[in-house]
């Protein structure tokens, strides 16, 4: 639980650097206000309507980063640094439930080789927003070109939802691959991604039930309309933390079926 409230007041903290690194990566590949959409729309009903025009008012009124120069590249040095702080946060709580010893070598050498980690893990997921993003784009167009030919194609109005999940999974697979000091093979990577990135997706959807059933600023005032984005942030550093510990134990059993085999038989 303290891992947890960690790792969401980190998450709070550099959630306006991830959103605004995103943007600004999107405006450089794409046009930003694809990338603001797919974001917006993405948590559209987790936080209240208010919420939502002022961060697409914070969004639209963000410097032009159309081109790319020294100070576009500082700024986005800054966010990226911003952003980072998450990513620092959950390396240590990886390497700590994996046991990892602490390093007794150089400290700069160490500390920049995090940061470093951390900056790449922070551009990996700006890249697959904007990579989902496009291909969201893509589907709805063909969805509804092809709906009127094959009604079937009419599901890939769901392509948002899909593209989110699939964002979620190859983050975490990036994450358990990358980020601790330990080596993870790409089965245990995936099935604990996809494990997490499932009951992240269901909070999601269980904060907008309780969002859309309930009026929040009757009893919270002016402050219940972030009270979903809080709630929600909360259960997924909740999750997250069971994730790893989940990748963590289903490695280590994956370790001991393959180092003594005779236990598969012995359980069948």
């Amino acid at each position: 639980m303290i891992d947890s409230a960690a790792l969401s007041f980190y998450i709070l903290l550099s959630l306006p650097a991830i959103l605004l690194f995103s943007v600004s990566l999107g405006s450089l590949l794409l046009g930003s206000g694809q990338v603001q959409d797919s974001i917006l729309g993405y948590m559209e009903g987790v936080v209240d309507s208010s919420v939502i025009e002022s961060l697409k008012f914070f969004l639209t009124n963000m410097p032009e980063t159309g081109s790319l120069s020294l100070s576009v590249l500082t700024g986005l040095l800054l966010l990226m640094w911003s952003a980072g702080n998450v990513f620092r946060q959950f390396k240590k709580y990886l390497d700590r439930i994996w046991e990892v010893p602490l390093s007794k070598g150089n400290f700069a050498r160490t500390f920049l080789e995090d940061t470093l980690f951390s900056l790449i893990t922070v551009v990996v997921f700006g890249g697959l927003i904007v990579v989902s993003t496009l291909l969201e784009a893509l589907m709805l167009t063909s969805s509804r070109f092809l709906h009127t030919y094959i009604p079937f194609f009419g599901i890939f109005q769901y392509v948002g939802t899909i593209a989110a999940f699939v964002i979620l999974v190859m983050l975490f697979i990036f994450i358990y691959l990358v980020l601790p000091d330990v080596d993870v093979t790409l089965k245990c990577a995936i099935i604990g991604s996809v494990m997490t990135a499932s009951l992240i997706t269901m909070g999601k959807y269980a904060v907008v039930f309780y969002m859309t059933h309930n009026d929040l600023t009757s009893v919270y005032g002016i402050i219940g309309s972030v009270i979903g984005l809080l709630l929600w942030i909360y259960y997924s550093s909740i999750v997250i933390t069971i994730g790893a510990e989940f990748t963590k134990v289903y490695s280590q059993y994956l370790s001991e079926i393959n180092a003594n085999p005779t236990i598969i038989s012995k359980k069948s």
